[in-house]
């Protein structure tokens, strides 16, 4: 990746070509999903494109556009809680989508074979498989790292700071620190700023959690430890209790220090993969092999 392609501004005309933004709508429609405060469904979105493609492409370029607040809705858990998700408007879920797909492939050649989640050609299956590998390496202590409502913590100037490191076109960031400060509706139909976070729900919000965690990736990694992640999950392997115990302890400090994230020391455990869970999954040996079974 050169300097000239990061700042290119032609990174703005990718976004707003007629094309790119005919086939974010196209997989915004394909994806399904409620409406957001304005009503419009997935199935008016393709035709509206059309219709608006001028206004909206201008609105875009001249800095003008303006994203709706997102929709606030909770989804229970099967522990009883109930998960938040913010829902963008179908037109702002089209433009983060239009963006997505010229940003991603500049910004996930960057990240590393340890990070599983959300990202193309990586899956839970591929970071049970790291792990079990880790485990048949002699690695057998597991070092699980909790973090409380990362998506919801995340720091707006850090995360532009560190996204500054791939994109550098001044466009882009800006609608993308608009899109984060667009606010909530919650469910008394009351107006919250958002001040910190990426709404759970909105179409960047996996690729700039991504990004944001890629710096807790750089951190194991400078370190030396074998570790997976998966979103905003992740286990670090290591040989005893012992250095389990030092490394929980050390790169918490790290996370709430330099990342300005919480750690929930209540969920936060260092233990056997045989017996604390990792992605709904337990290590088991089954025909001599070692695997993770849900």
């Amino acid at each position: 990746m050169t300097e000239m392609y990061r700042k290119s501004p032609n990174l703005m005309e990718q976004v707003v070509d007629r094309r790119n933004l005919e086939t974010a709508a196209k997989a915004v429609k394909r994806n399904k999903g409620a409406a957001g405060i304005d009503g419009m469904t997935v199935f008016e979105i393709e035709e509206h494109i059309q219709t608006y493609y001028q206004p909206l492409r201008k609105k875009l370029l001249d800095g003008t556009y303006k994203p709706q607040p997102v929709k606030r809705v909770e989804i229970p858990k099967p522990n009883g809680e109930k998960r938040k998700l913010g829902i963008p408007c179908v037109r702002d879920r089209v433009v983060q989508q239009a963006r997505r797909q010229v940003i991603e492939p500049i910004i996930d050649p960057h990240f590393y074979d340890n990070s599983h989640g959300f990202r193309p050609g990586k899956s839970t299956h591929s970071a049970l498989k790291q792990c079990a590998q880790y485990y048949k390496e002699g690695y057998r202590v597991v070092v699980d790292c909790d973090l409380k409502q990362c998506f919801d913590t995340l720091n707006h100037d850090k995360l532009i700071y560190y996204l500054e490191q791939y994109i550098q076109n001044k466009m882009i960031l800006k609608i993308i620190r608009k899109f984060l400060r667009a606010g909530v509706i919650d469910l008394t139909s009351e107006f919250i700023a958002s001040e910190t976070g990426a709404p759970q729900g909105g179409v960047l919000s996996p690729l700039l959690s991504n990004v944001y965690l890629h710096e807790l990736d750089k951190e194991l990694v400078n370190r030396g430890h074998r570790f997976v992640r998966y979103a905003d999950d992740f286990v670090i392997y290591v040989k005893s209790k012992r250095a389990g115990e030092r490394v929980m302890n050390s790169i918490t400090r790290f996370i709430e220090k330099d990342l300005k994230l919480i750690v929930n020391q209540d969920k936060s455990q260092v233990g056997s993969p045989t017996r604390l869970k990792f992605l709904s999954c337990l290590m088991k040996q089954v025909n001599g092999d070692y695997r993770f079974i849900p």
